[in-house]
């Protein structure tokens, strides 16, 4: 079992990741449409601030300055067997021609609705845009959603990709503190047997 110990270690760095991440001020903006991309940046719009103050943002799997910020925020703790739904906000950092997401599920997890957006044109820099992600988790574990960002500018067309983390159920069962705890006390009384 080193690799699923392995796996599930990296799937938890990742996560405290995105705890760390989510520590970002929500009034973290964008730019004014048409400024440079090295030009001040503005406070979201006060809906866009309205809607993303309670959401954490995804990892971007890139380097530097993405030219979309997405934050997300799950509606209920995910159970084994029941759906539960993802908010997103897809927040433009810099003028646009055109923006779109896909989003796929880590074995474990089934993406019910929602595993696209449409093709919004020229969105508004600062403004959100948001979509719904309906997820039903198959087992207990620790998944990863992948969105993928893609965006048209005038000068280019970039695709990047982010991770949203989601804990089911218990999580990883052998990584639990009781269960490891009932590992070490039983490992004990095998090395030192009661004597009778």
């Amino acid at each position: 079992m080193p690799m699923r110990n392995s796996f599930g270690l990296s799937l938890c760095t990742l996560l405290l990741g995105v705890l760390a991440g989510g520590c970002d001020s929500a009034g973290d903006g964008a730019q004014q449409p048409g400024a440079s991309s090295r030009g001040a940046r503005k406070p979201l719009s006060a809906e866009g601030q309205r809607l993303a103050a309670s959401m954490v943002s995804a990892v971007s799997a890139g380097e530097g300055a993405s030219a979309v910020d997405v934050k997300f925020e799950l509606d209920r703790r995910p159970e084994v067997g029941k759906p539960f739904n993802i908010s997103l906000l897809l927040v433009p950092n810099v003028s646009l021609e055109r923006l779109y997401a896909r989003f796929q599920a880590e074995e474990g997890l089934d993406l019910i609705t929602g595993e696209q957006t449409e093709q919004v044109a020229r969105p508004v820099a600062g403004s959100g845009i948001a979509h719904t992600l309906t997820v039903l988790p198959k087992r207990d574990g620790i998944f990863t959603i992948l969105a993928v960002v893609l965006t048209d500018s005038t000068s280019e067309s970039v695709s990047r990709n982010y991770s949203i983390p989601v804990i089911a159920g218990s999580g990883l069962p052998e990584w639990s503190p009781k269960r490891t705890a009932l590992s070490t006390a039983n490992a004990s009384s095998s090395q030192n047997p009661a004597s009778h």
